[in-house]
């Protein structure tokens, strides 16, 4: 088979850590959450404005030849006490995540295009939603 992807075999399973990663070393971001970035769900009683992050489709697509694309797509979600600052996150996310990144230490080019966002309130929060697709 033949595979043009942009991802390798280790790029499809950790590809939050790389959006983590991309998060944290945005200057807005971290002003405003600290390291406070976690995968799948937030440590207990994390208190302030933090960020949870998940991969919600790993899938190839296929032709004759073989696979001809890898995509990812990862919620990630803005937590905040204050709705305006849980939609202060978000657009900082979004400005952040969105467009081309190349990921100096594995030599792999990535494009991510927010697809969806949704907002929500729970557990006296406000949460935010953005899904991301990443190819």
């Amino acid at each position: 088979m033949i595979c043009n992807t942009a991802f390798n075999s280790y790029r499809k399973w950790y590809i939050g850590n790389d959006i983590r990663d991309i998060l944290l070393a945005d200057d807005a971001i971290s002003g405003q959450v600290g390291n406070h970035i976690y995968p799948i769900v937030a440590a207990e009683n994390t208190i302030g404005d933090f960020i949870v992050y998940s991969r919600q489709e790993y899938s190839k697509g296929l032709a004759k030849q073989g696979v001809y694309e890898d995509t990812c797509k990862v919620a990630v979600v803005a937590i905040s006490d204050n709705y305006d600052n849980a939609i202060a996150l978000a657009d900082k996310i979004d400005l952040a995540l969105t467009g081309t990144h190349i990921l100096n230490d594995k030599g792999v080019k990535i494009n991510i295009l927010l697809e969806d966002s949704t907002e929500t309130f729970d557990d006296n929060k406000y949460i935010e939603t953005l899904l991301f697709s990443i190819k």
